[in-house]
């Protein structure tokens, strides 16, 4: 497999951050207090000066210093799949709203175990030697009890001559030594991917195999149809809610990612959130050649990338929708923001892509009490689970929320790309 050197891949990698939730939140700017000590033999991938502006989370950012950093008094405030870790944490703080409550359900995690069809009938031999590129970046270590669980490496690529920002998780159960996942979990309008990373139910299901999780920053419109959406960053969708080509941002950073570690190409996945959701429906429509399946999450296809959604092959997806959401409606139809999206529905885009995924017959309800098409095109499913996000302060679980991983992971864990 042919490689870039690793001077070349630490041009185009840099040490950034960025921060937010969901659109219609109002979270706060993560603040990351962790000590740092430098060491004049480690290599500097960046030197720029950042300052965290806990009001304003669409501008602020946080720098990490040249050489590895651990944590001695920083705390962090969890979403409920994260209670285990310790407030002595180096993790950046995070701060919810009532649809990303600290709560979680406690819904089954059991998954149909039928082997995809498009899993592939023989297994890529994939060669980790030379994957070293995390021995001369930066990174923060999150402990548990002085006992690190994860690194959080804050990167970016240059796109179309724009340095795009994201957030890289390595949980200690990497060890280099074989292919693991690679999941890129979008976050909200107004949102970063720092504050994805906290808001996120995924990390505690995927981290004890192994994989490697990425963070995207998204990137405000210059010209904004709305007040409401000016300086809020967001995901080009279609019709809103970013001017840059995400996809493209999307293949450049997954490939600078694979220089590094070891990553399975043929296990890839795209999640989100809100927004982030509808990006995830974005790059199933353009990116089937890179994910194996994707999870959405509070947000459905629109009627503009549906109508060029031009998939290479059947994709599985599996959606999470409230009834009750008051910013994304069950129903679907124009989104009330003046934005330009008028979308599918929970439904609509639950039967959208049964058909794109050549599926036969009527959708059963599964093991996990969630709707699915399972007579698909290439061994692949659709479905679409209804009020089974993480619940309000109330305990509801209908309204705008991230989606229940311990539904999600085993989900997107048992598709791979042919």
């Amino acid at each position: 497999m042919k490689q870039k050197s690793l001077i070349g891949l630490l041009s185009t990698v840099a040490v950034v951050v960025g921060m937010w939730a969901c659109g219609d939140s109002s979270s706060t700017e993560p603040n990351d207090t962790a000590s740092s000590s430098s060491s004049s033999e480690e290599k500097s991938i960046s030197s720029e000066s950042s300052t965290t502006d806990e009001k304003n989370e669409s501008s602020s950012s946080i720098e990490i210093s040249s050489s590895s950093t651990e944590s001695s008094s920083s705390s962090e405030t969890a979403n409920s799949s994260d209670k285990t870790e310790s407030s002595s944490s180096s993790e950046v703080s995070s701060s919810s709203d009532e649809a990303e409550s600290s709560s979680s359900s406690e819904l089954s995690s059991s998954s149909d175990e039928a082997e995809s069809g498009s899993s592939s009938s023989e297994e890529e031999i994939i060669d980790c030697s030379g994957k070293t590129g995390l021995d001369t970046l930066s990174a923060t270590l999150v402990k548990v009890e002085e006992v690190v669980i994860r690194r959080i490496y804050n990167l970016s690529v240059m796109v179309d001559g724009k340095k795009r920002k994201f957030v890289m998780t390595v949980p200690e159960a990497y060890k280099g030594d074989k292919p693991v996942p690679l999941i890129v979990d979008y976050h909200a309008i107004g949102g970063s991917g720092s504050g994805q990373y906290n808001s996120t139910t995924y990390k505690t299901q995927t981290e004890p195999e192994g994989v490697i999780s990425l963070y995207p920053d998204g990137t405000a419109m210059k010209e904004p149809k709305t007040q409401t959406l000016a300086a809020m960053p967001g995901w080009n969708v279609g019709p809103c809610c970013s001017d840059d080509n995400d996809v493209d941002f999307t293949r450049e950073m997954i490939a600078a990612v694979e220089e590094m570690v070891c990553i399975d190409k043929k296990r890839v996945y795209a999640t989100g959130f809100s927004m982030g959701g509808g990006m995830a429906h974005q790059v199933a429509c353009s990116m089937s050649d890179v994910f194996a399946a994707v999870a959405t999450a509070g947000m459905d296809l629109n009627k503009t990338n549906s109508a060029k959604c031009e998939t290479e092959r059947p994709i599985p997806v599996i959606m999470f929708r409230g009834t009750g959401d008051p910013v994304c409606r069950y129903q679907g139809g124009d989104s009330g923001y003046n934005d330009g999206l008028n979308f599918l529905g929970a439904e609509g885009s639950f039967r959208f892509w049964a058909e794109k995924d050549g599926c036969t017959g009527e959708p059963t309800t599964n093991s996990d009490g969630c709707e699915e098409y399972s007579n698909c095109m290439d061994g692949t499913k659709v479905v679409l689970c209804i009020n089974k996000g993480t619940p309000n302060k109330e305990g509801e679980t209908n309204g705008h929320s991230q989606g229940d991983a311990t539904i999600g992971w085993p989900f997107l864990k048992q598709f791979t790309l042919p």
